[in-house]
C-alpha cells in the first residue's frame, strides 16, 4: 500500500464527527511507513479542513496530503495549506456548468414528484451552494426513500449520459457524468505516480462505489457497517471487508495491509 484514500462519514468518522485516537495513530503509523494519505469524501473543503483540524489531523500535522471534495474535486497539500489541483478542478466546473440548469430542473422536478407522493424531504441544496460545489444535493429523511429514488434517478439518466447520481445514505446527489470519487482518485494516483495495485480506497457507502471500478485497478477495502451493496462489491472484487465498525474497522484495515 502507498497510497490510501478514504471516505470520511460512515468509513473514519464517529458520531460527532470524532475521529477515534487509535484511527489517528494508525493513520499516523501509514504516514511513517511511507503511504499518502487523502480523503476522499462529499464534503466541502471547508468542512474537510474544519473536521480534520478539530481532531488533531490537517495541513499543521502534514497529512492527509489530499484531500478529494464534493466527490470531485482535489486539493493538494502544499506550503502548509491546502491548494487546489486548478487544471482538474476547472476542468470539473466547466463539465459542470454544460448542465447546471439542466440539473437544476431535474432535481426540481422529482422534490414536487416525491412531495407529491408524500415522500419527507429535509432540505434541497441551494443554488448558489450547488454552483459552486459542482452538485447538488437532495436530503431525505430516511435512506430507505434516498436509496429508492438513486434506483429511479439512474435508471431514467443512463438514457441521457449526461449526469448522474449517487447517494451517502440518506443524501442523494446529482453530478455530472463522468465526474465522480473514482475519476477524482484516479486523477490523484497519476500525480503522485503510484501504482494503481498499491492504491486501497475504503468506502461504505454506494457514493463510494466509483472508487471500486475494475477500470481503476484499485484494492477495496470497507467497514462493518457499509451498506450491504458496498461489501458484496468489494467482496467481488477480492477486496477488505473490516470485522469492526467505522474508525475502528479502518485501523483493521491499515493494520493488516501494513503486515
Amino acid at each position: 500500500m502507498r497510497l490510501l484514500a478514504f471516505d470520511l462519514d460512515g468509513t473514519l468518522l464517529e458520531p460527532g464527527e470524532r475521529i477515534l485516537p487509535e484511527a489517528i495513530t494508525a493513520l499516523e503509523t501509514a504516514v511513517e511507513h511511507g503511504v499518502i494519505l487523502g480523503t476522499a469524501s462529499g464534503r466541502s473543503l471547508r468542512d474537510q479542513i474544519r473536521i480534520l483540524s478539530s481532531n488533531g489531523l490537517g495541513a499543521d500535522v502534514g497529512y492527509p496530503q489530499y484531500l478529494i471534495v464534493d466527490e470531485c474535486r482535489i486539493y493538494l497539500l502544499e506550503g502548509g495549506s491546502y491548494v487546489e489541483m486548478e487544471e482538474y478542478n476547472q476542468k470539473v466546473r466547466v463539465a459542470w456548468l454544460e448542465v447546471f440548469e439542466q440539473a437544476l430542473e431535474l432535481v426540481k422536478r422529482e422534490v414536487s414528484r416525491l412531495a407529491a407522493e408524500g415522500v419527507r424531504i429535509e432540505k434541497v441544496m441551494s443554488e448558489q451552494e450547488a454552483l459552486e460545489r459542482c452538485l447538488i444535493s437532495i436530503f431525505f429523511e430516511n435512506a430507505i426513500e434516498a436509496e429508492r429514488e438513486e434506483r429511479l434517478l439512474n435508471s431514467y439518466l443512463s438514457t441521457l449520459n449526461l449526469l448522474h447520481c449517487t447517494r451517502n445514505y440518506r443524501i442523494l446527489t446529482v453530478m455530472r457524468s463522468g465526474f465522480d470519487k473514482g475519476s477524482a482518485l484516479n486523477k490523484v494516483v497519476q500525480y503522485f505516480k503510484v501504482p494503481p495495485s498499491e492504491v486501497v480506497a475504503v468506502g461504505d457507502s454506494t457514493n463510494d462505489l466509483a472508487m471500486f471500478d475494475e477500470r481503476y485497478g484499485f484494492f477495496a477495502a470497507t467497514v462493518q457497517n457499509a451498506e450491504d451493496i458496498v461489501k458484496r462489491v468489494v467482496a467481488a472484487r477480492g477486496g477488505y471487508i473490516a470485522s469492526k465498525p467505522r474508525g475502528a474497522g479502518v485501523v483493521e484495515l491499515i493494520r493488516a495491509l501494513l503486515h
